[in-house]
């Protein structure tokens, strides 16, 4: 990866690897709480004494790990805000309404930071791009924003409930259901001719929400017969679940028989019997399966529905496929088949008196308190820091705040402006593959994946770069206007001024107590023959060449 090595530690050094002038003030249990707050929230924030703040490293070492996940867990969910109703005879709404700014601005401020980080995740399995969704001109409400917005209101909501439930939200929503052509896919035409379903749902469903193409075991590698990897299903399959699946149209009444309703994304779809496939169908065939496979002759689209999602849900290849995305989103881009295991048999049983199968919130709670994520890995361990994560932890380091000038400003789109150039446009992947896909192979690696590196390239490096210099030295990059004059304002008064101090703040802050002699060195080198004399430009610069360095890039 691309921090696999920062070079060895030098003999002229404490045990630990870092020299004496950068020894870190945090205990080990403090940079623990670091290191578990840049897996579960967008970042650490400072401590403030007029706030309580439930994302600080003090309050992670006032409850202990396990119970501030669980107050997380906890934590009622907030809300997007959708279109509103436009006033006097003008279509025009705060920008700060788009969908990926409030999104970067909850990522910021929001309380209920574990939920987000774990909507975020889900996003990229169970993708549906703002991209996909059509503008009728005729009205003044934005159907992309008001689509998208329901999507992750939805995904926000449900990011610690059942994944069975949360399939069958997703499979429902008129946003997801214009994307993949799930609404109006009738199995007859106005004149009782019989259609060929529209396939697009039902394989995106199987192959890149659920199980994939290829049958895992447990721990997520491949189950292999004669050295060769299984399929989990074929084109048989597919044509089968997506006659499975007509009937579905937009809220909120059927039409008549070959008809079909306008968009409409105020609630989920609806059934419509006239327009579906009654007759049974042969699903994913697999040991345990009920009823073989087979789906129940002449019942309704809702019946129908709910015996596909079961019979897809209970394939022993969902659980590895679906838990170690979860992990490479949240914690390291390659876990082991073990860790993945022990998340696995969480997500097969929680372990409660019920001995429920896909609850989120166990498997987001054994992803953070496993062996693997508690303990400091070793170079292939760790996960390129995507846009919205780099730009996030600097900013809340800093204790950003968002100021939209009483909704003149746009601080949020801005941010998601420059995540875009980086590569990540807030609910604009630009396929159903999302942003970057979690096989994306690691840099000089033939045995790593990095799944972030699938939007890396020399181009978005730079624009890593050109971010820092604007938040730090006021550069222009969007606009025509420095990030502290669009409303993303930081105190850089709140930094040590010392040299040897401020190195210690960013190896605490930044890196958890595990900056490399090398970088120490490095920044030490810089800030004495730097011609840099103002304390200000001095604190920038460290924070500039700290976070552009290759370990500071990938989150550990």
């Amino acid at each position: 990866m691309i921090a696999a090595s920062c070079g060895a530690p030098d003999p002229g050094v404490v045990p630990d690897g870092r020299p004496t002038a950068a020894a870190s003030l945090l205990t080990a249990r403090a940079a623990d709480a670091t290191r578990l707050l840049e897996q579960a929230t967008f970042g650490a924030r400072p401590v403030v004494a007029t706030e309580t703040r439930l994302d600080t490293v003090a309050h992670v070492l006032e409850l202990d790990t396990r119970p501030w996940i669980v107050e997380q867990l906890n934590l009622p969910p907030g809300t997007f805000a959708p279109t509103p109703s436009p006033g006097g005879t003008t279509c025009a709404f705060p920008p700060a309404l788009d969908l990926g700014a409030q999104v970067f601005a909850a990522a910021l401020t929001a309380p209920d930071q574990l939920r987000l980080r774990t909507m975020l995740a889900l996003h990229q399995i169970l993708v549906v791009s703002e991209r996909g969704i059509p503008e009728r001109k005729s009205t003044c409400n934005s159907e992309q924003r008001d689509a998208m917005v329901g999507y992750f209101n939805l995904l926000r909501s449900r990011a610690f409930g059942s994944y069975r439930e949360l399939l069958e939200a997703i499979a429902l929503s008129p946003a997801m259901g214009t994307f993949l052509d799930m609404a109006n896919n009738r199995a007859f035409d106005r004149f009782d001719n019989p259609l060929i379903p529209n396939e697009n749902f039902a394989r995106e469903l199987m192959q890149l929400f659920t199980i994939g193409t290829t049958r895992l075991n447990d721990d997520g590698t491949p189950v292999l017969v004669d050295g060769k990897p299984q399929p989990n299903y074929g084109e048989a399959e597919v044509q089968a679940l997506a006659g499975t699946l007509t009937g579905w149209t937009y809220p909120t009444t059927c039409p008549a028989r070959g008809f079909t309703n306008p968009e409409n994304y105020s609630a989920p779809m609806v059934p419509c019997d006239l327009n579906h496939d009654r007759r049974k169908a042969l699903l994913l065939v697999y040991p345990g399966v009920a009823r073989a496979g087979w789906t129940t002759d002449d019942v309704g689209a809702r019946q129908h529905l709910e015996e596909a999602l079961d019979n897809i849900f209970n394939h022993p290849s969902l659980p590895p496929f679906v838990c170690k995305q979860l992990i490479q989103h949240l914690v390291t881009s390659n876990p082991s088949p073990a860790y993945v295991a022990r998340v696995v048999a969480k997500f097969k049983d929680d372990g409660s008196a019920a001995h429920r199968r896909g609850s989120l919130r166990t498997v987001v709670n054994a992803i953070l308190m496993d062996p693997e994520a508690r303990a400091v890995g070793g170079s292939d361990y760790g996960r390129l820091r995507a846009p919205v994560e780099l730009m996030s932890v600097v900013l809340r380091s800093l204790d950003v705040r968002i100021d939209d000038g009483g909704g003149v400003k746009n601080p949020g789109g801005v941010l998601n402006q420059i995540s875009a150039k980086m590569g990540q446009d807030l609910a604009r992947p630009p396929s159903v593959f999302s942003y970057y896909q979690p096989d994306t192979p690691s840099p000089e690696s033939d045995t790593l994946v990095g799944p972030e590196f699938g939007i890396m390239d020399t181009a978005t490096m730079s624009e890593r770069a050109n971010f820092m210099q604007s938040l730090l030295f006021g550069v222009d990059v969007i606009g025509g206007a420095p990030l502290a004059d669009v409303g993303v304002v930081v105190d850089f008064a709140r930094l040590p001024t010392a040299s040897t101090e401020l190195i210690a703040w960013v190896n605490d802050n930044w890196f958890h107590g595990a900056m490399t002699a090398e970088l120490n060195a490095a920044l030490n080198t810089a800030l004495t023959t730097s011609p840099i004399s103002d304390v200000v430009n001095q604190r920038r610069l460290t924070l500039y060449l700290a976070a552009m360095a290759p370990e500071f890039q990938i989150q550990r």
